[in-house]
């Protein structure tokens, strides 16, 4: 008895779709756009008719602050974990000059966003937080809730003395690299024009707000939400980012 045999030419063919980068590419296209559904988007933007939700309810509306001219070894942008990882190892290196640039108007990245009642990581705290040696912090819990983890990520700034290089309410609008000079100039939504050696760029999957695509508004995306354990309907607090 014999086994079945695979074809040749249909193994040679497989073995260049994975060698070749334009065919892998293609391939992923192609399984991609099996997927993609027009009318049955989970989530729309939050534009036009929409914009207000994504306006930052945390922040002063009034804020305002001249704009920036300065010349900085790091610039980075994101306050999250990510971002206030990066700025705390480069502290403890010795780097003084660091510019960390958020939209938000406090550390935290998407614990900022997120604090919808019962938010809390899914991952051990002991392992999630980071930095916990270093700001002498214990999580109260194996999986601590949404508060404890934004108060962490504001003890690590606190704790860096990185307030004072942080742009917060304001947001990236290009990153431009000049070759002779070997500089990177980035700008802002407030005209800050900031010249960097090194940009790192620390936004994470979930900077972006979506809205939930509603039944009874399936075009607008506005919809109500429940509070736990409650019956009354609500305005919708949390602001998921995908």
């Amino acid at each position: 008895m014999t086994g079945p045999t695979s074809s040749p030419t249909g193994s040679s063919e497989k073995r260049a779709t994975e060698t070749d980068p334009a065919r892998l590419r293609e391939r992923y296209r192609v399984e991609r756009d099996r997927r993609l559904r027009a009318a049955g988007r989970t989530y729309v933007s939050p534009t036009g008719p929409l914009a207000h939700h994504a306006a930052d309810p945390h922040a002063d509306p009034a804020f305002h602050r001249p704009p920036l001219r300065d010349e900085v070894d790091t610039l980075i942008v994101g306050g999250g974990f990510g971002g206030l990882l990066l700025a705390a190892r480069l502290r403890e290196r010795g780097a003084r000059r660091i510019r960390i640039v958020d939209r938000a108007a406090d550390f935290g990245g998407t614990w900022y966003w997120n604090r919808y009642p019962g938010a809390q990581c899914d991952v051990e705290s002991y392992v999630y937080l980071p930095l916990l040696e270093e700001t002498g912090r214990l999580p109260s819990e194996k999986y601590c809730g949404g508060e404890e983890i934004l108060e962490h990520a504001r003890a690590i700034g606190r704790r860096f003395d990185l307030y004072r290089d942080a742009c917060f309410q304001t947001e990236v609008t290009e990153l431009r690299w000049d070759e002779e000079e070997r500089r990177w100039t980035v700008l802002t939504d407030r005209d800050d024009v900031v010249r960097a050696r090194y940009v790192a760029v620390a936004t994470g999957p979930f900077r972006e707000l979506r809205l939930p695509r509603s039944r009874a508004c399936p075009r607008s995306g506005v919809g109500r939400s429940t509070p736990p354990g409650g019956t009354t309907p609500t305005p919708a607090v949390g602001r998921p980012r995908r």
